[in-house]
């Protein structure tokens, strides 16, 4: 029997990572340059920085209509500040077709075993509201009970909002939910604040974590603590 009635998953840096394809970018638009040449050198800067707005105001646009419009400005902005002219849903597109979600390589096979444990698995991320899309994508939406993305509930981990949604959307008491996660702030002394069990997944070599219940190198090591 399982030392947990619910396992909550954060997903960027602890299920998957995101890449940007800055190569692809430049080869997509560099017919739309107006000022020489478009280079990766000179396009990696303004793209990247494009991916860190989008994370820091995703929170902000809590419906599929208006995050496309915010899409949208971001990537003219972008197109802006590297003098590329081109049609916002070109520049849209692009954005959207050059950045990939990149399981690591236990993801699955950890998920798979969890649930054949017989433990619910939820997702508990600060992600736009097109998580449960891309989790549909890569094939997951089968492993999870439900998904919690903080844009939907409208404020971000470690403020406990998320986590209450979760423990609603759940149905489990915070003494029996372990949440994992890869940041030390919002996953581990988040879910701490409430009572919850973390377990730190430390990709990076940080070292343990104080109030984790857990510091684990990558997720294979997650079942055999969740079994006890």
């Amino acid at each position: 029997m399982a030392k947990y009635d619910a396992v909550f998953l954060d997903v960027d840096g602890t299920l998957l990572w995101v890449n940007l394809d800055v190569e692809g970018y430049v080869g997509d638009l560099a017919a739309y340059s107006k000022s020489g040449p478009l280079t990766v050198e000179r396009a990696s800067g303004p793209v990247w920085e494009s991916i860190r707005r989008h994370i820091k105001e995703n929170i902000k646009h809590r419906t599929e209509e208006d995050l496309a419009g915010f899409k949208a400005e971001n990537a003219r902005i972008t197109a802006e500040a590297l003098d590329i002219v081109a049609p916002v849903e070109v520049l849209t597109e692009v954005a959207n077709r050059r950045i990939s979600f990149n399981p690591y390589a236990e993801s699955v096979r950890v998920m798979r075993e969890l649930r054949s444990m017989g433990v619910p698995l939820y997702v508990v991320s600060n992600w736009d509201v097109l998580l449960p899309g891309i989790l549909d994508d890569l094939g997951w939406t089968g492993y999870f009970d439900g998904v919690v993305a903080s844009a939907a509930v409208g404020v971000e981990k470690p403020e406990p909002d998320v986590f209450e949604e979760a423990l609603r959307v759940s149905g489990a008491s915070p003494d029996r939910v372990l949440h994992v996660g890869n940041d030390p702030v919002t996953d581990v002394e988040g879910a701490s604040e409430m009572g919850i069990d973390a377990a730190f997944i430390d990709r990076t070599d940080a070292g343990e974590h104080p109030r984790a219940a857990v510091t684990l190198p990558d997720l294979a090591g997650l079942p055999d603590f969740v079994r006890g």
